[in-house]
């Protein structure tokens, strides 16, 4: 069951150009053993885009990764059925800096399993994420991309992000945006 505060005012009920029901809710306790599915069956390069390095997310990340703090974090992930399970298509997070002076700060991070990237998933995904932020009272989100990483880039700037390289280290893209702004269709 989902846990005290968890934001049930998020569940959004959708359906892919193809047809396929998706659900959009935010992540809790008990998906940890979807969620541990899900970050197994990324591909090396997928793996490799979200997390800026070949490592795979340990038990304890994992665990982190689906209980929740709702007041500092969110976690939103799409859903479907298949073959009569609910199988997880993707997730994008936010979480909050840590001190009074950075909390209206949040890093932000989405990963779409492969067999459903370039379906929509992601737009609609951060949308939602972007929008609950900012209900939040988070003023910005930001992030960090590798510079080859095309399909995020795209996303980001899609989405009205600032996106810059960095000039310390040319493997980096930088993203910003803030939530004051709206966001491009």
């Amino acid at each position: 069951m989902p846990a005290v505060g968890y934001p049930s005012h998020l569940i959004e009920d959708w359906h892919l150009a193809d047809g396929t029901h998706v659900r959009i809710r935010s992540i809790h306790a008990d998906d940890l053993p979807m969620h541990t599915a899900f970050v197994a069956g990324l591909s090396n390069e997928t793996g490799y885009h979200r997390l800026l390095s070949p490592r795979k997310p340990q038990p304890d990340e994992l665990w982190r990764m689906t209980h929740i703090d709702y007041d500092r974090e969110l976690a939103l992930i799409a859903t479907t059925m298949v073959d009569g399970a609910e199988q997880q298509m993707g997730v994008v997070r936010y979480v909050r800096g840590e001190t009074p002076e950075t909390a209206h700060v949040a890093e932000f991070a989405v990963v779409i399993g492969d067999a459903w990237q370039h379906r929509g998933v992601a737009m609609k995904l951060m949308r939602k994420l972007i929008d609950a932020a900012a209900e939040a009272g988070v003023k910005q989100l930001a992030d960090i991309t590798l510079y080859d990483n095309v399909g995020m880039l795209a996303l980001a700037r899609k989405l009205g992000f600032k996106v810059q390289r960095d000039p310390g280290n040319p493997n980096v893209t930088r993203l910003r945006l803030a939530l004051d702004a709206p966001a491009r269709s």
